[in-house]
């Protein structure tokens, strides 16, 4: 397994099947478009990151992205995506999660999910500490 921080839209764009799966089973609904905008936007930024985990045959098999937030009282690293094939792969993402954390001294990492809370508390090891909640204006 190789891990990689991807600076490349182009590599990125690698994972748009894995990403049109999360939108069919209704896991999110941002348009792809509106992602790789968000991407192309933020791969430059220091405290923004994209990994990818390949197996030996240079087959996808894993991804995660992250962002930095250095605001006093909300200093932590925000989980945006995480993919990972299994155990092994989320093993060494956790290990390229910690590096990046303590290159920010961080110490708190958040992912916020809308569907299958206990199985990513069940798998990923992460614990509701709060409600988002949202309005419509």
């Amino acid at each position: 397994m190789n891990i990689e921080r991807v600076t490349d839209i182009n590599e990125i764009l690698k994972c748009l099947p894995f990403e049109q799966e999360v939108r069919d089973k209704g896991r999110d609904t941002m348009k792809i478009s509106d992602m790789l905008f968000f991407l192309k936007d933020q791969i430059g930024n220091p405290m923004f990151g994209f990994w990818m985990a390949y197996d030996d045959e240079d087959d996808i098999i894993g991804y995660l992205s992250a962002m930095m937030v250095l605001l006093p009282g909300m200093k932590k690293l925000h989980l945006l995506r995480l993919y990972a094939k299994d155990s092994i792969v989320l093993a060494a993402f956790r290990d390229v999660v910690k590096v990046f954390c303590k290159d920010f001294k961080v110490k708190t990492v958040m992912i916020s999910v809308s569907k299958n809370v206990r199985a990513i508390k069940r798998k990923y090891g992460f614990k509701p500490v709060s409600v988002t909640m949202e309005m419509e204006l």
